[in-house]
């Protein structure tokens, strides 16, 4: 049946003869032929799944440090690029990713940093400035040798919800961090 119009009735009967992408996609209506190829479909389709999906991602692009006192999570204050902003406001003014509409969120977070060998480092996901996944504590590679660690968790988020990146010297003491990369992309599943 391929190079054949059909009508949209006929879609059901295509199910047991040999059909291929082009063949679905066109069919008759009101004497008129309607062609689309698939490829056209398939960008289409996801240009329409994404076009709606709110979508914010911030990163650091170049080396910064940053000191961490206490045994509270402070924020990390080292993005310096909005990679992406749609449906939710990304600032790097203030480090943060704010939620503009309620639904389920995916937040990942990739970090390279390094720090002292003697020393340990927790980072974690914030959500309104408390801890919402905490990745685990890192030791220290020295100078010159930076740790990576990456995580995501996904959780119900209300309009006005705040998400941004935190760290603490695990001790509970002051650590100096020079981050290489940092990067938080949050998007609705």
């Amino acid at each position: 049946m391929a190079g054949q119009d059909i009508t949209i009735g006929e879609l059901p009967l295509l199910a047991i003869d040999d059909i291929t992408p082009e063949t679905i996609l066109t069919c008759v209506k009101d004497g008129l032929n309607y062609r689309l190829p698939y490829s056209t479909i398939k960008v289409l389709a996801m240009n329409t799944l994404y076009s709606d999906r709110p979508l914010g991602e911030m990163s650091l692009t170049a080396v910064a440090s940053q000191e961490f006192s206490g045994a509270d999570f402070s924020k990390i204050e080292a993005f310096d690029k909005i990679q992406y902003e749609r449906l939710m406001s990304v600032d790097i003014t203030t480090n943060s990713i704010t939620i503009a509409e309620p639904g389920n969120y995916k937040a990942s977070l990739s970090i390279n940093a390094e720090f002292p060998s003697s020393k340990g480092v927790e980072f974690a996901l914030m959500v309104d400035g408390l801890v919402s996944e905490a990745l685990g504590i890192v030791q220290g590679l020295g100078s010159g040798k930076p740790i990576y660690i990456g995580g995501s968790d996904i959780d119900p988020m209300n309009t006005g919800q705040v998400l941004t990146v935190g760290a603490r010297d695990d001790a509970g003491g002051t650590i100096d961090v020079t981050f290489h990369k940092v990067r938080l992309i949050v998007e609705r599943v």
